[in-house]
Order: structure tokens, then sequence, then C-alpha cells
């Protein structure tokens, strides 16, 4: 047990940013934690305990109170198996770690264990957050004693250990069998692809239902719920855990320890049987290739340029960041478009279309209002720009020492980000503003609306990232979910456009101001925003870079 607990620290240790990078700027971190806490992790606790809680209220009467919130743990795990995938396969295979720990007198299921440990314990903090915030809405929904409690919070610990499970066992299943696959990146495309279908499966199953919270409703009220059977079967351990908050009997309590002690044992069966062979002979395999006829091509190119395509091919052949930076953004238009299949015979959008037509104030600049909101969403949450510098990693010298000053350099990344992100948002706004049949000119006003939005969130995201760069990582994806530059500047991106759009809106409520003039104070403020931003990169950011 003690040297299971070394080698767990240990490999957090190695995700954690290392002491060298926490002295840089301690008050940062400090401030930036607060902000992510206020600005994220509360606000979005919040929103899922009340929805928990209006569900649980409204099944009560019907006696199927459990069904919403087995229905939204089910969806978690989902969502946890999804993504855990090609982290166990790059903690699992893929890590630094791996050649050092192999000679050591270490049993498969011993590096194994901690490997899983330390994964789910850096990959599950937003997700136990999730998990109490909906076992909170559903105790208070369903007027629950204390001992509720106390199993809620056992719970949130320990629901995210199966579907973790599952994503390891298929790992080395895979590696195991699967020959061909002797690469990270060769894994990386198959796990982008395989995420890529599933997430489209699920959003296009939940925009089945219209989206209609009393047609929801209705289908969690029905006892025999199909879709709840089937992934009841699928994750036993969540109707194990709802029922033994409900009914404060302590066996289904003590079969939910077991099913989890059950999976772990076979977990590592499985790993002291397959796991040696599987990670024999595996090689980094890096997919950026270049010819002398590419190095001559980029020769005969202005230093931004060649600076750009450089950049670019990065983030497009890199399959970690194509797969959590590029496709975000080509995603959105097809979400807009089947937004709309599903919503075009319903009262809301039958409304809301009449209201742009007709010129209704307050659509309009709530129609203005969510673009700019979710230009600057995407944009953070792409981390094209807020990974900018972290991305160089051991290269980072590459960026002192090419003839391209600072400030170039950083304004050439802020040109990757806003085309990417600006060509997804531009994509999304012309797709419906076509589907609303808003007409050319406020077509192109609300795409002049997103570019400055993406602009101001890119500026911002690269400011960020100079301030305390993670630039010691194993992987690209290291490099991009152990950057918490990534999480802290999402956290004030959100909360300065969630202050921009709610002020915007309280001005055209309770002044006489009218939409086209709060339109015009939003773009001013975007503006000023965008010009602050910049020159924090200008002058701040190009400082930060010459003391690294």
């Amino acid at each position: 047990m003690k040297l299971y607990l070394r080698l767990v620290s240990a490999l957090i240790k190695g995700v954690e940013p290392n002491d060298k990078e926490k002295k840089r700027n301690k008050i940062f971190y400090v401030v930036m934690s607060v902000i992510a806490a206020f600005g994220i992790m509360l606000p979005m606790a919040f929103f899922v305990g009340v929805i928990i809680y209006t569900v649980t209220s409204a099944l009560t009467q019907t006696g199927t109170q459990e069904n919403g919130v087995e229905m939204f743990l089910h969806l978690i795990a989902a969502f946890s198996f999804i993504f855990g995938l090609n982290v166990f396969f790059s903690v699992f295979y893929f890590s630094g770690d791996i050649e050092n720990l192999l000679p050591l007198p270490l049993r498969p299921y011993q590096i194994i264990a901690s490997k899983f440990t330390a994964a789910m314990i850096s990959e599950s903090v937003m997700e136990c957050i999730v998990i109490i915030a909906a076992l909170t809405g559903y105790i208070l929904g369903g007027n629950m004693p204390l001992y509720s409690w106390l199993i809620s919070i056992i719970g949130t610990l320990t629901m995210p250990i199966l579907p973790l499970i599952y994503c390891g066992i298929i790992c080395m299943v895979v590696m195991y069998f699967t020959r061909f696959i002797r690469n990270k990146d060769t894994v990386n495309k198959i796990t982008g692809v395989f995420t890529f279908l599933v997430i489209a499966g699920i959003v296009y199953l939940i925009a089945q239902s219209g989206f209609d919270s009393q047609k929801l409703i209705n289908a969690l009220s029905t006892p025999d719920n199909a879709i709840l059977r089937v992934m009841n079967i699928i994750f036993p351990t969540v109707p194990l855990l709802v029922n033994s908050m409900e009914t404060q009997g302590i066996f289904n309590i003590l079969i939910y320890f077991g099913v989890n002690i059950v999976a772990a044992a076979v977990f590592m069966l499985v790993a002291q049987a397959i796991y040696f062979p599987g990670v024999a002979g595996i090689g980094q395999g890096m997919s950026h290739r270049s010819s002398s006829n590419t190095i001559q091509k980029m020769r005969q190119h202005s230093p931004c340029t060649s600076y750009l395509k450089k950049e670019l091919r990065i983030l497009f052949r890199t399959p970690a960041y194509f797969t959590n930076c590029v496709m975000i953004n080509f995603l959105i238009p097809v979400f807009v478009c089947l937004a709309y299949v599903v919503h075009k015979q319903t009262n809301f959008l039958e409304s809301f279309v009449y209201g742009i037509h007709s010129g209704n104030e307050e659509t309009v600049l709530i129609f203005m209002l969510g673009i700019s909101a979710v230009s600057v969403l995407v944009t953070a949450l792409n981390c094209i720009a807020s990974s900018g510098i972290t991305r160089e990693g051991k290269h980072f010298s590459f960026i002192k020492y090419i003839p391209l000053d600072y400030t170039a350099q950083l304004n050439v990344k802020a040109a990757v980000s806003i085309i990417i992100s600006g060509s997804g948002m531009i994509i999304s706004v012309i797709a419906a503003c076509i589907l609303l049949n808003t007409g050319f000119k406020f077509t192109v006003f609300c795409c002049l609306l997103s570019l400055i939005s993406v602009t101001f969130a890119t500026y911002l995201g690269i400011y960020m990232d100079s301030v305390n760069p993670k630039l010691i990582w194993e992987d690209e994806l290291n490099a991009l979910r152990g950057n918490y530059n990534i999480f802290f500047n999402m956290a004030i991106a959100i909360v300065t456009e969630a202050v921009i759009c709610a002020g915007s809106y309280l001005l055209f409520k309770f002044t006489p101001a009218g939409s086209i003039l709060i339109i015009i104070i939003l773009f001013v403020a975007l503006m000023l925003l965008t010009t602050i931003s910049y020159l924090l990169c200008c002058r701040k950011a190009t400082k930060n870079i010459g003391t690294l």
C-alpha cells in the first residue's frame, strides 16, 4: 500500500505544475482560482442542482422521482467514459514515465492501479462537483433525511470508478489484440473519430426530445423507461446509489461497494495478464514529418507567413490538438442546423423568428448577445489561444532565437486562433441567419460582432498563457489537460462576457435606451476590451516571455 501511494503521488506531481512554474506567480494562481471558483464551478453546480431539484419535485407526484437524477448521472458516466478513453490510452501506454517504470520490480497491476488512481483524481475534479450538485438537488427535491447526505458524499467520490474502469479495460484489450496500433497518433485519430460519433449520437437523441421540459418530464415519469433500463445495465452503480439514498437501507450500498470492488478486481486481473505484452514495442510515433521540399517552400515566404503555416500545421496535423482545439469550432454549425430542424415546428422558434422579422427590439438584442456570448465561450473553450505558448513545450527556446520579435509571434498565434475560431463562428452565424431569414445587412452585422468577440477572447487567452505557461509536458494531450491557464482563461472570459451581456440586457429593460443604442454600447465595450487585451499582449505578454 505504501508503494502504491508513493507511485500515485509521483504520477500526480508529474501532471501538476512543477515548483518552478508555481513560484513564478503565486498570487496569480490564488486570484485565478477564486475567479474560476465563482465564475465556473459554483454557477455550474448551482445550475445543475436547480435542474435536478425541479425535475425531482415534478416527478415526486408520479412516484418516479429517482428517474431524473439517474438519467443525469448516466449521462455524466457516459461522457466520463467517452473522454476517458483518450486519456487512458495516453496514460497507460504513451506517457514518458513508461520507460522508467517498466524496468522497476513492479507488477503490472501495481503500475496500472497507480496510473488509474492518479488519472481519476486529475480528471474527476469537475465531475465530482457536478455529481455532488446533482445529488444535492435530488435530496432537497425529494425531502430526504440526513442519512442521504452521507450516501451522496460516498457516491461523489466513487461514482467515476466504474466508467473509468471500462476505459482502462478497453484500452488494454485493444492494445493487446490490435497490433497495428503502435503509436499515439493512430490512437488519437481513432478515439477522436469515436468521440465525435458518440457525441453526435447523444446530441441527436437529446434533440429528438425537442428540448421540451414537459416532454422530458413525461418521458421520465414512465416507471419502465427503456433508456434507463439499458443504462442501468451498463452502469449498475447508478441505480444502486440512488436507491440506497431513497430507501436508506444498507443492502443497496453494500451491493454498490461490491460492484465497484468486483470491477476493480477484474481490472487488476486483466492488467496482470495483458498489460506488459500490450505495452511492449510501443513508440511515440510522431507524425510531424517535413521534407526538404516543404522546408524550402517555407523559406520562400516571409517570416510571419512561415510562422503562421507552422502553427496551423501543428494544430491540424497533431491529432490531440485537432480533436480538442480545431474540431469543436466546426461542430457548432452542425448543432445550429440540428437545433433548427428539431425546433422549427415549435412555438418557441416560431415566436423567435417572428420577433426577428418584425424587428422586436428585445428579440434582436437577445440574438446579438447570444452571438457574442457563444463566440467568446467557443474561443475560450477550444484553447487555441490559451495554449499558444504552452504548445511550444521543450522547444520554447525556438521563440527566443528565430528572427521574429515577440510581438509579431504573439500576433501570429492570435491570427491562428482568430482564423480557426472565427471561421467556425462565421459559418455558424451565417447558417443561423439564413435559417432565420434575417437579411444580408443584419447577417454582416452579426458576423462583425462575432469576430470582435473572438478577437477579444483570443488576445485574452494568449496573455493568460504568457503569465505562467506549462512548458514541461510529456505529450500534447497533457499540454492541454494539465494547463490551468486554459481553465483560468475560460473563467475570466465567462465572467467578463456575463457582466457585459447582463449589463446590456438590464440597461435595455430598466432604461429608456433602445436596442440600437444598447448594441452600439455592446460594440464599444467589446472594442475597448479587445484593445486592452491586445495591449496586454504587446506590452505585458512580451515581457513575460522574455523572463521565462
